[in-house]
């Protein structure tokens, strides 16, 4: 892969993302002149930095090294076991993501697996929101929703289907047990 393109590959996704750089100034703590400077170089940003774009932008920073599809299947098969782990919101929380499929560039939705750990108090948990939908179905164990000023009790089985920009958070249940969702939002 040419190093090159990665300046391409943060505009398009910013641009994708319909996220201005001021925007991504916010979520990164870099100037907006420092992001336009990335996005009209040819050489790659310092890894530092390329991960707080990722993060922002909700990718692994993987996905700036990844060769392009060039014609190959729009099939994508991910093993059980070929998961990637990816770095999403509350990561320093104990929150586990694991990618679901193969990343599209194209992509209009982004299915995950998320692993919440046992009990956490719910005020130490912030609320996330984005552009979108999202739906989640609880694979195993019991979560407390919460989504603007609303808390609902959901069990494995249990689906969720919401509008994404409204606050909302999702926090383990009682007991020690963890919880498993798969999460699909909309791009």
């Amino acid at each position: 892969m040419e190093y090159a393109t990665i300046y391409r590959k943060i505009r398009q996704l910013r641009r994708k993302r319909n996220t201005t750089i001021q925007q991504l100034s916010l979520k990164t703590g870099l100037t907006p002149g420092y992001l336009s400077k990335i996005e009209n170089s040819e050489k790659p940003p310092p890894i530092p930095t390329l991960t707080k774009i990722a993060y922002a932008l909700n990718v692994h920073i993987s996905y700036f090294f990844e060769e392009d599809n060039n014609g190959e299947s729009d099939l994508s098969i991910v093993r059980k076991g070929e998961r990637k782990e990816i770095i999403g919101d509350y990561t320093s929380l104990g929150y586990r993501y694991e990618a679901v499929v193969k990343k599209r560039a194209d992509g209009a939705i982004q299915p995950l697996v998320i692993t919440l750990p046992g009990p956490a108090d719910p005020g130490s948990i912030p609320f996330n929101y984005h552009n979108g939908e999202e739906m989640i179905y609880v694979l195993s164990g019991m979560l407390h929703f919460h989504y603007g000023d609303e808390i609902h009790a959901v069990k494995e089985g249990d689906c969720l289907y919401f509008d994404s920009s409204i606050p909302h958070k999702v926090v383990a249940g009682s007991g020690k047990q963890t919880v498993r969702i798969l999460s699909i939002l909309s791009l």
